[in-house]
């Protein structure tokens, strides 16, 4: 048999702790422990079976198990309410939800179709109480009531547009359900506020998009949908009246789309290509080849370091190469290895960013400067054939046309140039 402990204590009332009874005045700070002892004793005295049998005791113990039973209903109740809304939230979360001012991306998405697939999930709900079918009601209508002027007011007409043409062939999936007509025949006025809204956003859509085209297809439409509501005591002449008859003057108002992800990447993919054929087409004019070697040894992503000075190393020591080639008259081998370096050098700067790796010192621009002095210098003492000037002169050209030229200045000291 379970044991119970009453745990009585008198202490000073704070702001924190203010549970408990309130002790009248004449407990005191003086009697406070007397008063502990006293009422101990007395409650020890009163907690027998006698007492249990007592009226007023029963009265307290009656209302004692009504608390308890409305607190164990109230609990039932809420946890009830928590799995239905869990439910709801549950069934309703299988509809997509977008923003008001939702316009799908793509230069060629059929804005209709796209706003029509997301009104199907919407007609198609099937509510199980009233509380759902209002909400799925006011789903649809917020697509007339809010989506289509803000994507008006948006310069987006060509989507509000996209969005009343889903939206009025939609809505006769709805209005007409037969599975759901008992909840439908309780909002006869709502639904007719909801199909003239509908069609009152198609007219002012088209009207904002001033498309001519276009509205030749709404007027048709108008007048065929129409006839859907005959049943409906003047819906037919209501929705007949919005025809748009007056021609449009002038071109439609212009619409820029976004592009999807796909056409994005697409686009990216086309502009590399295209990059690379005329970087194909320019180097199969180049009067500079590239160097492999060059390449693969000396301007290595690898060789990269601050200031690049391991790729000026490599450049020095081929610097010697092309001196020696000049000491034994082949000047034309060491022109083109010159400005095949100067050109690799170049490429790489825009290329592999070599600009984030220095602070006011390019190294590699100093063996450059080296060997234009070397140049120079043979021109000055008569030593350079014409022939090779004039290939260094026409070489340096396409140097100067290189984006590290263009856009960096680079190399900035020119050959054969005062």
């Amino acid at each position: 048999m379970k044991k119970y402990l009453i745990d009585f204590r008198i202490y000073e009332q704070t702001w924190s702790d203010s549970y408990g009874w309130t002790c009248p005045d004449c407990v005191n700070e003086d009697n406070v422990e007397a008063w502990r002892c006293y009422v101990s004793s007395k409650i020890s005295e009163l907690m027998t079976d006698e007492t249990m049998q007592e009226p007023e005791f029963q009265q307290i113990l009656e209302q004692v198990k009504e608390e308890k039973r409305r607190r164990e209903e109230y609990d039932r109740r809420e946890k009830e309410l928590r799995i239905k809304h869990a439910d709801e939230r549950r069934r309703r979360s299988s509809m997509e939800r977008p923003k008001i001012t939702y316009i799908p991306r793509g230069l060629t998405v059929d804005y209709t179709e796209e706003y029509g697939r997301l009104l199907k999930q919407e007609v198609e709900f099937t509510p199980t109480y009233q509380e759902d079918f209002l909400y799925q009601r006011r789903l649809i209508e917020r697509w007339y009531k809010k989506s289509v002027p803000q994507l008006i007011a948006m310069g987006r007409p060509d989507a509000a547009y996209g969005v009343s043409m889903a939206l009025c062939k939609a809505i006769p999936q709805f209005v007409f359900r037969e599975d759901i007509k008992t909840m439908l025949d309780t909002q006869k006025p709502q639904l007719r506020k909801l199909v003239v809204g509908a069609f009152e956003g198609l007219v002012e859509s088209v009207k904002a998009w001033n498309n001519e085209t276009e509205r030749r297809k709404v007027c048709d439409f108008l007048h065929t949908e129409a006839k859907r509501y005959k049943e409906w005591r003047g819906m037919t002449q209501t929705l007949v009246a919005l025809v748009p008859s007056a021609a449009f003057e002038g071109e439609p108002k212009t619409v820029i789309r976004e592009m999807s992800e796909t056409e994005v990447y697409q686009e990216r993919l086309r502009k590399q290509e295209e990059k690379r054929r005329m970087e194909a087409e320019k180097e199969a004019r180049s009067i500079i080849p590239l160097n492999l070697d060059y390449e693969a040894r000396i301007f290595n992503r690898r060789n990269i370091s601050w200031d690049c000075d391991q790729i000026w190393h490599l450049m020095l020591e081929e610097n010697k190469r092309i001196e020696r080639l000049a000491e034994q008259g082949d000047y034309q081998e060491a022109a083109l290895r010159f400005m095949q370096m100067t050109k690799s050098m170049c490429r790489h700067f825009v290329e592999d960013e070599h600009y984030n790796y220095f602070d006011d010192m390019y190294s590699p621009e100093y063996a450059i400067d080296d060997l234009i002095n070397l140049f120079v210098g043979l021109d000055k003492d008569g030593k350079l054939p014409i022939d090779t000037k004039e290939y260094l002169d026409k070489a340096w050209l396409e140097i100067k046309e290189t984006a590290c030229y263009q856009d960096y200045g680079l190399p900035r000291k020119g050959i054969f140039e005062p």
